[in-house]
């Protein structure tokens, strides 16, 4: 398949995947202790596929890229980078919340701040997924192709992740609706954009697209962390701990990479 026909394939997929997975959430009628336990898993899906899919596949990435260039000093990535590059995107979103972003306080009359602020916060985060499909398409189909199922092993429960976040919140409907299409619309977007832009170019190489996806880790992590995790232990539940269900969305997202190792 060319290149051109393959970037507007993905981006369709992506698009069409995210609005799915995300409007589950908001037909569902569940109880005030139920869409709790949802909220908390969603964002153990959150922090678990940072850690278990996106960083691991741009360390995957290197690897392929320096067993390429072997021989070649300059192929090594330096461990110290790879830190500062997933550092980078958390800071970014840091900046963003002290400059422009309205800051999460989590008390009940900010919840239109909040939701506002965890909408902002993964749409950085899929713009910079775009920008790592559309850099490696414009590589090549095969690494267009690992990066593509690797973010897409995210982006569905990422969504999923959302809405459950901004209906717990108690966000207007139609407001949740907005969110979740800008949030589906912004990694295909991107993408388009970036493999047109890099297309040609010598900056869609395999270093910068593992880079783009540690920096996108990088914003996952800040938005898991420090906007929905507070408000998963904002809430009373001695008598139903919402951690075991954060640590049921890593085990969920780990079973996911599981069965995407066999096949």
């Amino acid at each position: 398949m060319e290149p051109q026909t393959l970037i507007f394939v993905f981006a369709a997929i992506m698009f069409f995947a995210v609005a799915a997975f995300g409007y589950v959430p908001l037909t569902l009628e569940l109880s005030s202790d139920r869409l709790k336990q949802l909220t908390a898993i969603g964002a153990g899906v959150l922090i678990g596929s940072a850690f278990l899919v996106i960083i691991p596949e741009a360390l995957e990435i290197f690897e392929g890229h320096e067993e390429e260039e072997e021989g070649h000093e300059e192929a090594h990535i330096e461990p110290s980078t790879i830190g500062l590059a997933i550092l980078g995107g958390f800071v970014l979103m840091l900046l963003l919340e002290i400059f422009g972003l309205p800051h999460a306080v989590h008390h009940d009359e900010d919840k239109d701040l909040l939701g506002l602020s965890a909408t902002i916060g993964l749409l950085v985060h899929a713009l910079v997924d775009g920008i790592a499909v559309g850099a490696s398409v414009s590589s090549s189909n095969e690494t267009g192709l690992i990066v593509f199922v690797a973010i897409m092993l995210h982006k569905g429960p990422a969504a999923f992740g959302l809405s459950s976040f901004l209906k717990h919140i108690k966000i207007e409907k139609s407001k949740s609706r907005w969110y979740l299409f800008a949030f589906a619309l912004a990694s295909p977007i991107m993408a388009i954009l970036t493999f047109f832009v890099l297309k040609d170019t010598s900056f869609a190489t395999d270093e910068n697209i593992g880079l783009a996806l540690l920096f996108s880790a990088g914003t996952f992590i800040y938005v898991a962390t420090v906007d929905v995790l507070p408000e998963v232990h904002s809430h009373d539940h001695n008598h139903d701990p919402s951690v075991w269900f954060v640590i049921l969305g890593m085990i969920l997202v780990f079973l996911t990479t599981l069965i995407g190792h066999t096949h």
